[in-house]
């Protein structure tokens, strides 16, 4: 009998000594997912403050146009310029003057060849300048550019 009653108390002492590791690692996550979160809520409220947010405007679409290239072929190009508010206000029932837009789609991507064009990476490079130039002739007044055709020849 006193091998029995010796064993017994051994068998009680084992599911205490495993719901210990089990425990600590229920603490550990648990603060993790506390610190995780905390980290990220933290963290998305200042860069909300930090960053103003510019509301999408008014779609402008120009006419397409037809451009020489500068190996002798040609690129049939359509443009639409995201305004603002207040310059699509300002512009009236005419709209927005959309020259300047068209002047430096000749100048930025008259510079490139046919082949050029061709590779996408440089074809997003000629079209992130020519975006770049647009928004520095409006004076901030184009949120974004858009290109809604594009033939070459």
């Amino acid at each position: 009998m006193s091998t029995a009653t010796a064993a017994a108390p051994a068998a009680h002492a084992e599911p205490a000594k495993k719901k210990k590791p089990l425990l600590l690692v229920i603490v550990v996550v648990l603060a993790l997912a506390g610190g995780g979160g905390w980290y990220f809520l933290k963290g998305s409220s200042g860069d909300a403050a930090a960053e103003p947010v510019v509301e999408s405007g008014p779609v402008v679409d120009l006419d397409a146009m037809t451009l020489n290239l500068s190996d002798g072929r040609y690129l049939k190009i359509g443009l639409s310029l995201e305004v603002t508010e207040e310059a699509n206000a300002a512009a009236g029932s005419d709209g927005v003057n959309g020259a300047k837009a068209r002047d430096a789609a000749i100048s930025i991507l008259g510079q490139h060849t046919y082949d050029q064009m061709l590779v996408p990476k440089q074809r997003a490079a000629a079209i992130s300048a020519l975006t770049t130039e647009v928004e520095k002739r409006y004076d901030g007044d184009v949120i974004d550019v858009y290109v809604t055709e594009f033939v070459m020849q």
